[in-house]
């Protein structure tokens, strides 16, 4: 299986750099949480947890670049959200979970070279963000 799946699109980890793949799992949320006048803070957590996935990937080819958007865009449950359920090993319990995430807006697609008809045969290395709704 691979480090992370968008939907049913296993994100190819040949692509993806040596120590270039960052987990933040279970991020608690609170609700109205505050520091009360000795300074203890009192915090509310809801159930909901949020993980954030990062992958810095490499040079890859247009064709290579070509196959993951067709990938991620192809599983797409709102393309206005760019979002899908997607299964990433969860380093704080030691297993893989899946969880409902969204390629965040930040995507910037690094374009290295392009042919004469200006079509991108070669992106430079890049960062992915997804964030769990």
């Amino acid at each position: 299986m691979a480090q992370f799946r968008f939907g049913s699109f296993d994100f190819p980890d040949r692509l993806i750099k040596y120590e270039g793949i960052s987990v933040a799992p279970n991020q608690r949320q609170t609700l109205d949480s505050y520091t009360d006048m000795l300074g203890e803070t009192h915090m509310f957590p809801v159930p909901h947890t949020k993980t954030q996935i990062k992958l810095t990937t490499l040079s890859m080819s247009g064709d290579e670049m070509r196959a993951i958007m067709s990938g991620i865009v192809d599983n797409y449950i709102d393309s206005k959200k760019r979002d899908a359920n997607c299964t990433y090993y969860d380093d704080e319990y030691g297993e893989f979970k899946t969880g409902h995430f969204y390629l965040d807006q930040s995507l910037e697609f690094n374009r290295k070279e392009v042919d004469s008809s200006g079509k991108v045969v070669k992106y430079g290395e890049m960062q992915w963000l997804f964030i769990e709704l």
